[in-house]
């Protein structure tokens, strides 16, 4: 298209230049005015269609009603900008450009800031009486002309509707300040010099008259001193809101269909969203109105709280936690709480309150039990500190909540969870918590309210330096603005996610019960009914059956058993009095040797190729691991001095057969040990010494490193497990969701893909350790049974490769995942090398069918979530329309023009949820007849055309903005359910 362009470039700076010019040629004569002939026309407006010249009085006529309207006069040589009040225009104002009877005998000079720029503009005010014999004050001249006065007591700067609008609109999509928006249109005028504190105090009391207006308190008799908490705030249409979208009887469904009116929570902080103290005692308009907790209250039980004592007992170290006491000098708040539906990201009304000091669990409590008050539904709560946030939460509900919001939840049916992402650093004995595994819960991600912090924080950098009450009413229109662009979006994101959940549920659903038809249905039949009694009473099952049996004999485990063996023998005196135990220097060779192994040579010689400063940073770690060799071998020197003849003289003839035994490395290399690299010191460890020399050792110390090299490699295998499953969530997601994006992303992924595989060489590197060793110090033993020789053709899985095993029925599993966990389970019997016990393949294989049978489960239950939730927003969408047209008719002997505002502002919000409705079913009802299934009620109320649909082309499915307006329950963004190492306008337009 440039190259295109290129040729007319000139064209287009000449076309641009004669449009400044003018086609009439008032630079050699006098022009004749385009309406009345007269020659001398000077004059043009640049807010008209027409460019066309016309004298002062046709052009004072033609902009009487026109205020606002820039000219230009031509000076002689040049087109200066000139104003219309210079011309003698006075705007009338009271009459909607009639004549005034009784117009003010003084005019005024006024400021209007609009779209266009900054006007000074010369009105006179009407002095006329009303019907009620009163006079009508300035300030409400100016807002039935659609300027909004900057003061009530003798405006003289005014603002439009429309540039208040517009930059409401701007401040939602493109975070722009205010003060940024102002300065745009002083440079657009040339600067007029109006004060900005006046635009911002207009701006603020805009936001919230506009805010009451779409929540109708203008038509609810009591107004807007009667609006109640959180009433400002838009409800999530797509959940349980009993009357409104959900049947009156959904308590008495049986527990199978009942779940379905779970309500969905997520909580979390933010400590980007702090505010300054500045000194700035402001007042909040209407707290607690929206989407902010009343304050008030909230300071109340703030100040109630002393510091938090709880502590962690979860493997995972919780900011949340660690962080609850944080304190923040020079800030009155150090974040943000808040609040959201996790199954669609919208911020819950009264659900956001600022943390003065820390993420405390009881101010957290109060955000929850403030945004759940009067919910009588089934709750599921998602926190990424559930697993300790949940325990002494009855208590703290009963106990330490100010009376409005304190209850007892022991009768209410709240289950918690931890979102998708934050889950993996739990560790172990967390599946109870998770969106996998738990029943009931479809596809909920949970991590929806990171996404909308994301989005927020641009607001909450600028908002930081606001005094308190105004920060709050900014904070809340801009969830305002992000509900409603999520209403409004409903109809093809639902769309979407129903899509992919009936694309997914049959791949599942298929492989599980290929799965399945491996086992013999006794098998199954146990299998399930344990996953029932674990999905009944996770605490009371017998088992975790999502949860893998980790090696029972694991290397920590043995050297506590080996610590606690040397303590007694030390008591007893049986063992030598060295400050190093035996199981402690053999357990620093362990170190040591797998030290030595990572990273391998070839990869010092290849990272050393480049630079002097790699070939520095290669010795000084081949330095640091030599000295750590020294001194471990003076420790050597006292368990095994037999090591010590042939380790310093090099080749001793009484020893030369031991030497002869180890042809892997040459006499010359151990010979002179200030040569040999570090990763190439033979260590001589019990193992790596022929059974006669052995016998020679102090008692048990053979034994004992037999039995780290075991543990050894039971964790060898463990973490070749774990990092194959990660390897191959990478592999899948690089398949579906990079592979053909560009050589950028492609290459991060090959990197990280390349990391992951040099940490599976390194456990299998151990592993072959652990077993050589053990083919030295226990030749025959039971460890043949389950420790197998292990290849590089072993090391795949979990899964089928279809590119490297096309064939489904000659795939054959790799003895990796059939392995027993550790010593304590069943052998493989004696000399049946080939074959496996087939309890331990059972056991082994459990975990995989649970895995299976959830991942099947969870999408039919997201299939049966999303069609409940687009019945819902139908629903919700014809009762708000309804309840719209209700509100026309609430208040009573009010002024004809008045009651006629308040009718037809009802009926056009009215009709914004009729359209909203109407859209939804035109984009699901086309799909819904697709699929073999009988179709929803709702839809016989939407006579849809298909044929007629698919001409209007095909639907964007996405919410709008997409990623940046945050991930819903059952999100579009790439799923992250694989293990992993821890290395438009607030509501509508007006």
């Amino acid at each position: 298209k440039v190259k295109r362009w290129l040729p007319l470039r000139q064209d287009f700076l000449d076309e641009l230049l004669r449009f400044y010019g003018s086609e009439y040629s008032v630079d050699v004569e006098a022009v004749p005015c385009r309406v009345c002939g007269v020659a001398g026309a000077v004059y043009r407006c640049t807010g008209c269609a027409t460019r066309a010249v016309h004298c002062q009085k046709c052009i004072v006529a033609s902009h009487a009603h026109l205020p606002l309207h820039r000219l230009e006069k031509w000076d002689g040589k040049k087109w200066e900008k000139c104003e219309l009040r210079e011309l003698g225009v006075v705007f009338q104002l009271g009459h909607d450009g009639e004549a005034c009877p009784c117009p003010s005998d003084r005019t005024r000079k006024m400021v209007i800031g609009d779209v266009t720029g900054i006007h000074q503009v010369q009105v006179r005010f009407c002095e006329c009486l009303d019907e009620a014999d009163q006079f009508t004050y300035q300030w409400v001249q100016l807002l039935r002309q659609g300027w909004f006065p900057a003061t009530t007591h003798s405006p003289a700067t005014a603002f439009t509707f429309q540039m208040l609008n517009a930059f409401q609109e701007l401040n939602f999509q493109g975070k722009t300040s205010l003060y940024d928006y102002w300065k745009s249109l002083e440079r657009i005028t040339d600067n007029s010099g109006c004060r900005p504190n006046l635009v911002s105090h207009a701006v603020r009391l805009w936001r919230h008259l506009t805010a009451l207006k779409r929540a109708a308190r203008c038509h609810d008799p009591s107004g807007a001193a009667g609006t109640q908490e959180g009433e400002l705030a838009l409800d999530c249409p797509a959940c349980p809101h009993p009357g409104k979208n959900i049947p009156d009887d959904w308590d008495s469904a049986p527990p199978e269909v009942k779940w379905i009116y779970t309500l969905f929570l997520m909580v979390d902080a933010n400590f980007r969203a702090k505010l300054k103290d500045r000194g700035l005692a402001d007042v909040e308009i209407g707290s607690g109105w929206w989407y902010y907790v009343e304050q008030s209250k909230f300071q109340a039980h703030v100040s109630s709280i002393g510091k938090q004592t709880d502590t962690s007992n979860c493997s995972a170290e919780h900011k949340a936690i660690q962080n609850a006491n944080l304190r923040r000098d020079g800030y009155i708040a150090s974040g943000v709480g808040a609040v959201l539906c996790a199954r669609h990201a919208m911020v819950r009304k009264n659900a956001v309150g600022d943390l003065p000091n820390g993420e405390k669990y009881a101010i957290m409590d109060y955000l929850v039990f403030s945004t759940i008050l009067g919910v009588v539904l089934l709750l599921l709560i998602s926190y990424d500190i559930a697993c300790q946030w949940h325990k002494k939460l009855a208590k703290r509900a009963r106990e330490d909540l100010p009376p409005h919001i304190r209850r007892e939840i022991e009768d209410l049916q709240i289950r918690f969870a931890i979102p998708k992402k934050h889950i993996r650093v739990h560790g172990p004995n967390h599946s109870r918590f998770s969106f996998n595994f738990l029943r009931w819960v479809g596809r909920t991600y949970g991590e929806g309210i990171e996404a909308h912090w994301a989005h927020m924080n641009p607001v909450a950098l600028s908002a930081r330096e606001m005094g308190p009450g105004m920060r709050r009413e900014h904070m809340n229109d801009h969830w305002g603005a992000w509900n409603w662009q999520k209403i409004i979006g409903f109809g093809a994101y639902l769309l979407q996610l129903l899509k992919q959940a009936d694309t997914m549920f049959a791949k599942q659903d298929a492989a599980h019960q290929s799965l399945s038809s491996t086992f013999a249905p006794e098998t199954v039949e146990r299998w399930d009914s344990e996953i029932k009694a674990w999905q009944e009473n996770p605490l009371k099952a017998d088992n975790d059956p999502f949860e893998e049996q980790h090696a029972t004999a694991t290397l920590k485990s043995t050297r506590l058993a080996i610590a606690e063996e040397e303590a007694k023998e030390l008591a007893a005196g049986t063992l030598p009095p060295h400050d190093v135990s035996p199981g402690v220097f053999l357990q620093l060779g362990l170190e040591i040797e797998e030290q030595q192994c990572a990273p391998p040579p070839s990869h010092f010689c290849v990272k050393s190729a480049g630079t002097d400063a790699s070939l520095t940073e290669l010795q000084d770690k081949r330095t640091a691991l030599k000295r750590r060799i020294e001194t471990w071998q003076q420790l050597q020197d006292l368990h095994m001095p037999i090591v010590t003849q042939f380790r310093s003289t090099g080749d001793p003839s009484a020893l030369a057969s031991i030497l002869a035994a180890q042809a892997a490395h040459s006499p010359s290399e151990d010979a002179d040990a200030n040569t040999t690299k570090a990763e190439d010191v033979r260590l001589w460890l019990p193992s790596a010494l022929p059974a006669p020399l052995r016998a020679s050792l102090s008692p048990g110390l053979a034994d004992k490193e037999r039995r780290m090299r075991i543990a050894q490699a039971d964790d060898a295998l463990e973490d070749i497990r774990r990092l194959r499953r990660i390897i191959t969530g990478i592999a899948e997601f690089k398949r579906l969701n990079i592979d053909g994006t560009g050589q950028r992303t492609t290459g991060k992924t090959r990197s990280l893909f390349i990391k992951f595989q040099e940490k599976i060489r390194r456990a299998a590197a151990r592993y072959r350790a652990a077993r050589a060793a053990l083919e030295s110090l226990d030749a025959g033993g039971q460890w043949q049974a389950r420790f197998r020789v292990l290849l590089d053709s072993d090391l795949r899985g979990p899964g089928r490769n279809t590119e490297e095993h096309p064939s489904e029925g000659r795939y054959e599993i790799s003895w990796i995942w059939l392995v027993c966990r550790g010593p304590g389970d069943a052998s493989i019997p004696s000399g049946v090398e080939t074959q496996l016990d087939p309890r331990e393949f059972l056991e082994n294989m459990k975990v995989e069918w649970a895995r299976s049978q959830a991942r099947a489960e969870r999408w039919h239950e997201e299939i049966l979530l999303l069609e409940e939730e687009m019945r819902r927003v139908i629903e919700y969408f014809e009762w708000k329309a309804t309840w719209w047209r209700q509100q026309a008719s609430r208040r009573a002997q009010l002024p004809s023009a008045l009651q006629r505002g308040l009718t037809a502002y009802a009926e056009y919000q009215a009709s914004i949820f009729d359209r909203l409705a109407s859209h939804c079913a035109s984009l699901w009802i086309p799909y819904l007849r697709k699929r073999d299934r009988a179709m929803p009620g709702w839809a016989a109320r939407y006579p849809i055309d298909d044929a007629a649909k698919k001409s209007k082309g095909k639907a964007r499915h996405s919410m709008p903005s997409d990623i940046c307006a945050g991930a819903s329950a059952s999100t579009a963004q790439p799923d992250d359910d694989s293990e992993s190492e821890s290395d438009a306008s607030s509501s509508g337009s007006d």
